[in-house]
């Protein structure tokens, strides 16, 4: 119990009560589809990034490549963020996978290069249904979060991510 009353409990095992959680999150894009790992629950279904929480101890790099490994069976190399986005759970319009309103995240999207050929890893999150190559121009009927990146993010890949306007905010 906080001083502002019972917390809820946390959306992902790592995170650590009333503590920004720091994820880092794969945009894995060929022949203009990004890979999407397809997630379920009781209010559900949507699709986000491969990636996860980052371990204390490691880099952004080593925790992305970690999750990745962990989640779809490959190998990738992080090239540059691209995106940083904020996920605040009072804000979000639906609370799929465990979001609260006591979740606070800090996303950071690496464009990746990967190795190996795509499966389902040796520990998808508990909400993994497992995983798909999505046309870009269908994120948003697929349900993908950030709702924010499936609206811009074609026009992104198509001007080579010049920088503009990267920061997402609460999104």
């Amino acid at each position: 119990m906080s001083i502002l009353g019972p917390m809820a409990a946390p959306a992902h095992k790592d995170e650590v009560p009333g503590a920004i959680r720091v994820a880092a999150r794969a945009l894995i894009i060929e022949e203009g589809r990004l890979l999407v790992m397809t997630m379920a629950d009781a209010k559900g279904q949507w699709c986000v990034t491969p990636g996860g929480g980052v371990h204390r101890g490691e880099t952004l790099g080593q925790g992305l490549r970690r999750e990745v490994r962990e989640e779809v069976g490959i190998e990738v190399t992080p090239d540059d963020i691209v995106y940083v986005r904020e996920l605040i759970g009072s804000s979000v319009k639906v609370q799929f996978g465990g979001i609260n309103s006591d979740t606070h995240q800090l996303e950071i999207f690496f464009h990746c290069r990967r190795k190996g050929e795509v499966k389902l890893g040796e520990n998808p999150d508990t909400h993994c249904t497992g995983f798909a190559w999505v046309p870009l121009k269908e994120l948003k009927q697929r349900n993908f979060f950030p709702e924010t990146l499936a609206e811009r993010l074609s026009g992104d890949v198509s001007t080579g991510f010049v920088p503009h306007r990267n920061y997402l905010g609460d999104a």
